[in-house]
Parts: C-alpha cells; structure tokens; sequence
C-alpha cells in the first residue's frame, strides 16, 4: 500500500485514523519509537496511521537567531518518515501565521481532515500559541471534540533523554559517535557533487565535494572516517572526509571533501550520502604541502585502520 503525502488539511478526508505529530528533526530513536507505538495501534484497530510533521522546522522560524541548524534535511526527513510505514504524511507548511492558532483551532482542523479517533504525542510535546497546548491541554480537548490522547515517554539514551537538540550539540562538537548512537544511525550529509579547486587530485587524494548543506547543523571541522553512498548502486565505499575551510591552501570557503578508498570515477552532478562515523582529528594549517600530504598519509592508515576493525554502518 503507498503512502498518501499531503500538504494541506483539506487534500484529507478521512473518517477515521491514529495520528502521531511531531518536528520530527533527524528522525531519532525517541521518535521511531512513538512512531513505531503510533503505526502498531492502528494496524490492531485496522485504521490508516496518519504522521503529521512540519516544514520548516517551527524553531528555524520562530527563532532563527538561536537555531543551530536541522539534523537532516527536508527531503530525508521525509524519506525517513514514509520508511517507518506510516499510511499518510500530512507535512504542514510552519508559518508566523500557523504560530498564532491555538491549540484547539489547529485540533480542530486535524480533526475534520483525519477523523482522528486518537493522538499520539510525546510526552513534552505541546504546539499553539505559546505552546499551550501541552499533553494535558491536549487531553481536555479530546475529551471536548472525542478523541483519545496518548502521551508516550521519552526514551533515554547513554547521555540522557533523546533529543533533536542533543544530537544537534553532538553534531557541531564533532561527537559523531554520540549523535549516531542517540539516532539509530550514522549522521548523515546529502549534496550534489560540484567541482572544487581539483586540488587533492594533485596531491594523490581526489576528493567529491559536496557544498555544506542550507540550514543543516555545521559538522565540527576535521578529518572523519566516513562511508560515501552512490545513488546508482546503493554500496556504502569507505572513505575520509575533510571538513573545514583548507587553511593551508587558503581557500576560505568551507566545504565537505570526501576522498573513497581504492575509487576513482568521476561523481560530478550525482547526489551522494555521506554518513560520518568518527572523528580522527581537528582541522589545522600545515606550512607546507610535504607536511600537509605527510598527514594525509597518516589520516589515510587511520581510515583503513577503523573500517578493518569498526562496526558496520547503522544506515
């Protein structure tokens, strides 16, 4: 069965459903757990899941000041979503608008779109004006317009509850290994190959260069073990990735740099997944290109080192 995606409440006419909402930034294993509860009550209640999501992330909005970035973007998130088998996917578009419904305008219209018979939320979860609508706000009016409210737990990992914002702070400190574990998987960057100052070539290390992606979470900069994904076969090619802005060749411009292993092809225009796995080191400046390919070398036995001996790839 495909999966209806929806943008707008009246694209839906349904008489009856369990629907879960959330921002649902990056996916994580609090969220797949609640989606997985979600999705399993409406197969024993044999009514169609409906996951409710929101575009842009309501933060990067509300204030984008402070926003520290996505963990994925809106294309993976939704590849993500329909991946858990949810029957419908009503993304609703985040405005300064939608901000000022309350609560009961915003449930309201759920309610005439999904017949929602009930509402899957997590337990901190609130939306409206001013988040008024937290899970007990929630649950008086379900009792109000007749429908159950589910507020599920949050689950905890090794450093506490999980959370986008977490996995956020690991990623920019370049704790890769602590956002993976806190998603379920690898962190993951998605961009089209453009071509760079074709430098690494140079120097016997060609690189897929990817621009850092619009409004993700910047990667601490540095060189990481990473698997680069290729859109025509699927494989996973090991690889290292350079993070940074090259001080010792003085370009400026910060880029994401991956060189595979035992690979050469040209990449140019496809759209790869790079998913990083663990950080060797931080970027810094070499005085000379010797000592900058002296530590390529290095990065590079250290790469081949972690893939002989590493898990494999949670992705």
């Amino acid at each position: 069965m495909s999966t209806t995606i929806a943008t707008d409440f009246d694209q839906l006419n349904l008489t009856g459903s369990i629907v879960t909402i959330g921002t649902f930034d990056g996916v994580h294993r609090g969220h797949q757990m609640l989606l997985k509860q979600a999705i399993d009550r409406a197969r024993t209640l044999g009514m169609p899941c409906v996951v409710v999501s929101f575009e842009p992330i309501p933060a990067s909005v509300l204030r984008p000041d402070r926003f520290r970035g996505r963990i994925c973007g809106a294309e993976e998130k939704q590849e993500r979503l329909l991946s858990v088998g949810a029957d419908v996917l009503l993304v609703v578009e985040f405005t300064l608008e939608l901000a000022e419904w309350s609560a009961e305008e915003f449930m309201v219209r759920l309610l005439g779109a999904t017949g929602m018979r009930e509402l899957w939320v997590g337990e901190a979860f609130a939306l409206g004006k001013g988040r008024a609508g937290d899970t007990k706000h929630l649950m008086e009016l379900g009792v109000r317009h007749g429908f159950d409210v589910r507020a599920v737990g949050r689950l905890e990992g090794d450093g506490g509850v999980i959370s986008s914002s977490l996995i956020r702070e690991a990623v920019i400190s370049g704790r890769v290994e602590v956002a993976s574990a806190l998603l379920g998987r690898d962190f993951n960057v998605r961009g089209e190959v453009i071509r760079g100052f074709q430098f690494g070539r140079t120097i016997g290390y060609p690189t897929a260069n990817v621009a850092p992606p619009v409004g993700l979470a910047p990667l601490a900069d540095g060189i990481y073990a990473s698997t680069v994904r290729l859109p025509d076969d699927g494989r996973d090619y090991p690889s290292m990735t350079y993070v940074g802005t090259r001080p010792s060749v003085n370009s400026g411009a910060r880029a994401i740099e991956s060189h595979l292993l035992d690979f050469d092809a040209d990449l140019y225009g496809q759209v790869i997944d790079v998913s990083i796995r663990h950080r060797f080191r931080p970027d810094q400046h070499f005085p000379s290109i010797d000592e900058l390919v002296a530590q390529l070398r290095r990065d590079e036995e250290q790469t081949r080192a972690y893939f002989a001996s590493e898990r494999p790839s949670q992705n």
